[in-house]
């Protein structure tokens, strides 16, 4: 939605990992994939590298990666999980890269455009870095919305545009293609990296929007966040026999290619 209160980046660090982690296998085949897109041994940057739940292991797979986050507690939970896959971190905005240009092979931005102060100014810098021919690497989680997750962030969704008259939900969407492609870059197709099960409930879905796990929820007051999962829970109780019961939900993980032109 649109921006109310600043993120508090470093107050949801402590919970992150709980609900945006991935199971140890399929991190290691995001990290695969991840870095067969890049190439072998490729020079790697991250952009809101957060805990590291994707830097790691890319690094893993081969890659010297780099990654910059604005949260110092982000970056703090980063580094305690290294266990000898060195990653490069740096305090900063992804707005304002402290790079020179083309001195990186990829650059990566997982579930962080949307978070963005200026997500063009971003993209721009995010190519600026890449040397011709280099890769952006976009990542996203997804769920079946279908199940229980997707069908409550899509009621999260509907409930803020009525608590918040004329916002808007988050992200750039279609737009982030286009602006690529006036950058100069070639976006390819989309591609799964990895797909799994996992059981979740109601009640947990519930649970992340109210902890404020849930991205989402990281830019509302108090206020609209208590009245929002209010709505929510009135309404799961009145669809789902018992919020309690886990279902089992598919799971994603995409990720999509942009490629820099080569310069003459």
């Amino acid at each position: 939605m649109t921006d109310v209160l600043p993120i508090r980046f470093d107050a949801i660090a402590s919970n992150y990992d709980s609900v945006r982690g991935h199971p140890p296998e399929v991190a290691e085949q995001i990290g695969r994939a991840i870095a067969a897109v890049a190439g072998t041994n490729a020079r790697v940057l991250e952009l809101g590298v957060g805990t590291g739940r994707i830097a790691l292991p890319v690094a893993a797979a081969g890659c010297r990666v780099a990654g910059i986050d604005i949260s110092a507690e982000m970056l703090r939970m980063a580094r305690a999980k290294e266990h000898g896959q060195a990653l490069w971190l740096i305090q900063g905005a992804i707005e304002h890269l402290p790079f020179a240009d083309g001195v990186f092979d990829a650059t990566l931005a997982v579930h962080v455009l949307h978070l963005a102060r200026d997500w063009r100014a971003t993209l721009a810098e995010a190519l600026r870095v890449l040397r011709p021919g280099g890769v952006f690497i976009q990542g996203r989680d997804w769920r079946d919305p279908q199940s229980c997750a997707g069908r409550l962030r899509s009621k999260l969704r509907e409930t803020l545009i009525e608590l918040l008259p004329g916002s808007r939900p988050p992200g750039a969407g279609a737009a982030v293609g286009q602006a690529l492609a006036k950058l100069g870059a070639t976006v390819e197709p989309e591609m799964v990296a990895a797909t799994w099960v996992a059981p979740i409930s109601p009640a947990q879905v519930l649970e992340e929007m109210e902890s404020r796990s849930d991205a989402e929820t990281w830019v509302l007051d108090d206020a609209t966040l208590r009245a929002a999962v209010q709505r929510l829970r009135a309404w799961a109780e009145s669809v789902y026999d018992d919020v309690q019961q886990p279902e089992m939900v598919e799971r994603r993980f995409v990720i999509q290619a942009a490629r820099r032109g080569v310069e003459g």
